[in-house]
């Protein structure tokens, strides 16, 4: 990842932000709306119909204590025709019936009109509320009727009040004139607070947006982005930082990756172009054996090192691998068996059956290059082992060489990393085998690691779970 690749990424993600942000925005504004609107329907239905409720049944209790006023007094005496009352609105109708449901009397309006409804009969409550609607006395209006049992001279009669509901209703769509209007001032107060309280938001994360492009398009991904508080913000402020921080650290790595793969690649391109000159001007010699020999080498060694760069790329890609029963005892005892130089010997054992779950060309090439690794180091004895332990195989390579010293023993499994005393060029090392054992180990879901062998040098041990 390159500096200009990884400034066009980080611009492209701001410029998302930015249009994210805004969409944000509207959209959380919408939502706070639509909420506030819905908690205002909600709560003004209710409190409108408690409301309601309330302002008939106070006309039904005005209307029953008339008619229970009125009946009071015709106990024992005859109603007069009509009852002396106002005729207005807002006063009640009423009309006096005899057991036969015949209007006897009622005020002025009502004396002549058709009973309101059926007298009470005998043996029922002596008193009733019913609320009538479009009645034919009040044409497309509401009136709350009680109704009231009394003996009069002539027998049971029953007092009938009507009283309009008009009042009610009329206060009641006045209540809900002014819970719209308060609603909407409401919905339209809370869009507003969560408009300006997202956008007070969304601008700190527009101010990190324009801090990680201007760090972006200067190129220099060693600054950071301001952070304060402990909030959401600050803490996406801390993870930018970190993001910041690892695609610097990947930069330095890849131009140094890259930096390296040129320095080895040149090393045995000159050799295999030196002896390719040589061998134009003197052809026919008696050099050209050797020269063959020279040309295989570097052959081998410039395309063993193109094979570690491309396997180093794809788990730098994190291309995904095979997952096959593996045995790795098969594979320890193959390279156990490897042609070695004179006067070096790998002993092998003991070597457990032991089986994971991987890719069988990759472990292979893994145990292949520690095996390698202590050949190129070890002075007479190379020793290979294989065991279980508590669910992981457990492979170890020991040498009696010089060793790893304690400070050097977590970079050697750095790229291109030489020791000084250990790794050389002219012995064949390339600085990539130890690195491709712990990537590929750490790929199988393994770990590595190194300590003093008995023998006094080496010990290269990679841990993997076991296939169940």
């Amino acid at each position: 990842m390159t500096g200009e690749p990884v400034r066009r990424r980080i611009l492209g993600a701001a410029r998302r932000i930015r249009r994210m942000a805004a969409g944000l925005r509207l959209r959380y504004t919408l939502v706070a709306a639509l909420l506030a609107a819905a908690a205002c329907c909600a709560g003004g239905a209710v409190a409108l119909g408690f409301y309601h409720e309330s302002l008939v049944a106070n006309v039904e209790h005005s209307a029953l204590g008339t008619a229970a006023t009125i009946a009071a007094g015709l106990k024992g005496a005859a109603p007069p025709v009509p009852i002396p009352m106002p005729v207005a609105q807002g006063v009640p109708r009423v009309q006096i019936l005899d057991a036969a449901g015949k209007v006897l009397s009622g005020d002025p309006s009502s004396v002549e009109d058709p009973p309101f409804a059926a007298p009470i009969p005998a043996g029922a409550a002596n008193q009733r509320v019913t609320s009538v609607v479009g009645s034919p006395w009040l044409p497309e209006h509401r009136a709350a009727l009680a109704a009231a049992r009394v003996t009069g001279p002539s027998g049971a009669i029953t007092v009938l009040v009507a009283e309009s509901l008009d009042t009610a209703d009329e206060r009641t769509r006045q209540a809900i004139e002014l819970t719209a209007v308060t609603g909407a001032a409401s919905v339209a107060m809370v869009a507003a607070v969560a408009w300006l309280a997202v956008g007070h938001t969304l601008r700190r994360v527009d101010r990190l947006r324009a801090r990680v492009c201007a760090i972006a398009a200067g190129g220099d991904l060693d600054q950071r982005v301001p952070q304060s508080g402990t909030d959401e913000l600050a803490r996406l402020g801390a993870t930018l930082n970190d993001l910041l921080a690892d695609l610097a650290a990947a930069s330095r790595r890849q131009r140094r990756f890259v930096a390296d793969a040129a320095h080895e690649l040149r090393t045995p391109i000159a050799g295999l172009n030196a002896s390719i000159e040589v061998a134009a001007r003197h052809p026919g010699t008696a050099y050209a054996p050797s020269w063959i020999g020279e040309l295989r080498e570097g052959h081998r060694r410039l395309g063993r090192l193109v094979d570690d760069l491309l396997m180093l790329a794809g788990l730098d890609e994190h291309a995904p691998h095979r997952r096959d029963p593996v045995d790795l005892s098969g594979l320890a005892s193959d390279a156990a068996r490897r042609r070695t130089p004179p006067g070096i010997r790998i002993h092998a054992g003991p070597i457990a059956r032991a089986t994971v779950l991987g890719d069988e060309t990759q472990l292979d090439r893994t145990i292949t290059n520690l095996v390698d690794n202590a050949v190129r180091h070890a002075r007479h004895t190379v020793s290979v082992k294989l065991q279980t332990e508590n669910g992981h195989a457990v492979l170890s390579v020991s040498d009696d060489g010089p060793g790893v010293p304690p400070p050097d023993r977590e970079r050697i499994w750095e790229r291109f990393t030489r020791l000084d005393d250990a790794r050389s060029r002219h012995r064949g090392g390339t600085g990539l085998g130890l690195a491709l054992v712990k990537e590929l180990t750490e790929a199988h879901g393994g770990t590595t690691y190194v300590t003093d062998a008995d023998e006094g040098g080496a010990l290269f041990s990679l841990r993997i779970p076991l296939h169940r």
